[in-house]
């Protein structure tokens, strides 16, 4: 038995050919290239790659089940032909900030938001992008609107359906009710039949004709809506269960959990969304490897290797403090103001010593996100560590010092898309139910910390929340 997984992340196209019995996996992707700029992607653009790199593998192949994967935060515009008005807005477009901080600065609407859907009123969620468009002359009478992954969706089916799971993700579901949020909806100025119906990952539609031919594939093979690439990473890395967090440290950084109910501390510091089933709390960094990228290409003109930066990194001496909001902050504070760059340095600071600051401070924004899931939530027992990090020895290293915790870093490096992989095995039959789909724990390698450089490691936390303390202090 094959199946079809097809993703469309935040700057990617992928699609994944899985054989149930030999548990072979064939990969295609490309990146978006000039289809993604300044937080948006071109809507039809990505589709059109997308079908390209998924009927290459599976054009003429007996599929038995299709599962789509896109990102949690993502919203784009439709006429009444269905044809895309807008770009799809990622969460990543800075253009909603001011929206967002216009809601903030009134506590108890902000409340309002953040206890209803999870979400604080940031321009990370996609909701915000309504009022974007609104202030732009758009007719929003005259357009539904949708995430990336429901457009391939009614693409490939003829029907327009969200899952929770993503649209949780875009700020418009109430976490009790599970669907969408009325006073959301009344505030933004939309309604329900503007919007995609939800479902979940059973609420499967054949594939039509006009998807068959873009495939390569025979009419009615049943297509799983999309789910959110973050839920999937979870089910994919086998994290769906109580007590494993999943930390991404990719371009931006990610660290969840699963939960049996909604989690939302008083300090609204972490968000909650809908995973593929029950609920994930979670937080969620914006600066990670972006602020690895623009040191090495920015600053040091990309002249010198990652093996120069980390040598003599073991020594423990006094480093710069970094903060990383170069691309605004999501947690803890929600403040897309906030900006980011490197303190107390002097003149006997070294290139390394600046690269190091840079991860160090990259890994303080997530253990001050950590202790704060941690205390909502509870200790985890494992930690399963991915994403751009995972290419440093150096790095990893670090984290499980800075954390003092075991890290166990998978070897799955698409885990969203083996997530997809699972569903589109339950949707065959394959799989009884979603607890028998598991990564390979034997090839993870577990990173254990070195309690010696605790002190070292806290020493330098108080310095990097004092800082950012102070970058707080600034904000109007």
């Amino acid at each position: 038995m094959q199946v079809l997984a097809i993703e469309s992340s935040t700057s990617s196209a992928k699609a994944f050919l899985y054989d149930a019995e030999t548990r072979a996996v064939t990969s295609a992707r490309k990146s978006y290239g000039t289809l993604h700029r300044s937080g948006t992607t071109d809507t039809e653009g990505v589709f059109r790659l997308t079908m390209e790199l998924a009927r290459k593998l599976a054009q003429g192949r007996d599929i038995a089940a299709i599962a789509l994967c896109g990102t949690w935060h993502g919203l784009c515009a439709v006429d009444r032909e269905w044809k895309p008005a807008s770009p799809t807005y990622s969460w990543d477009f800075l253009g909603t900030a001011s929206y967002a901080a216009q809601i903030q600065r009134d506590g108890a609407l902000t409340d309002i938001f953040y206890r209803r859907t999870g979400c604080m009123p940031h321009n990370t969620y996609p909701r915000h992008i309504l009022s974007y468009l609104r202030d732009r002359g758009m007719d929003m009478e005259k357009h539904r609107f949708m995430t990336q992954g429901a457009y391939h969706f009614y693409r490939l089916t003829g029907q327009f359906r969200e899952s929770r799971c993503t649209q949780s993700g875009s700020g418009l579901i109430n976490l009790d009710s599970l669907e969408y949020d009325e006073f959301i909806l009344n505030y933004f100025g939309i309604r329900k039949d503007q919007l995609g119906q939800l479902c979940g990952y059973r609420d499967v539609a054949p594939l039509s004709r006009e998807g068959a031919a873009l495939l390569g594939l025979r009419e009615g093979i049943p297509v799983v809506p999309a789910h959110a690439d973050g839920a999937l990473n979870q089910l994919g890395n086998f994290a769906h269960r109580p007590g494993v967090m999943t930390m991404s440290v990719g371009t931006s950084g990610a660290m969840r959990l699963v939960a049996d109910r909604p989690i939302l501390p008083e300090n609204r510091g972490l968000w909650c969304y809908l995973g593929v089933e029950g609920y994930i709390s979670g937080a969620a960094i914006s600066g990670a490897c972006n602020c690895i990228d623009w040191f090495r290409k920015v600053l040091l003109g990309d002249r010198v290797s990652f093996a120069e930066l980390e040598q003599g990194t073991e020594e423990e001496r006094e480093l710069p403090v970094f903060l990383p909001f170069l691309f605004s902050e999501r947690c803890p504070g929600w403040h897309s103001e906030r900006r980011g760059g490197f303190l107390e340095v002097d003149g006997g600071h070294t290139p390394a010593d600046l690269y190091k600051a840079v991860q160090v401070g990259i890994l303080m924004n997530m253990l001050q996100c950590y202790r704060i899931l941690s205390a909502e939530n509870r200790e985890p027992e494992e930690i399963l560590l991915s994403g751009g990090i995972s290419n440093s020895a150096v790095w990893t290293q670090m984290a499980a010092d800075i954390f003092q915790r075991e890290m166990l870093v998978m070897d799955c490096p698409d885990a969203s898309a083996m997530g997809a992989v699972a569903l589109a095995l339950y949707t065959a039959g394959a799989l009884e139910k979603m607890g028998d789909f598991r990564a390979d724990y034997d090839k993870a390698v577990r990173i254990r910390p070195d309690s010696q450089r605790y002190a070292y490691y806290e020493r330098q936390y108080e310095r990097y929340l004092d800082a950012y303390q102070k970058s707080g202090e600034r904000e109007v």
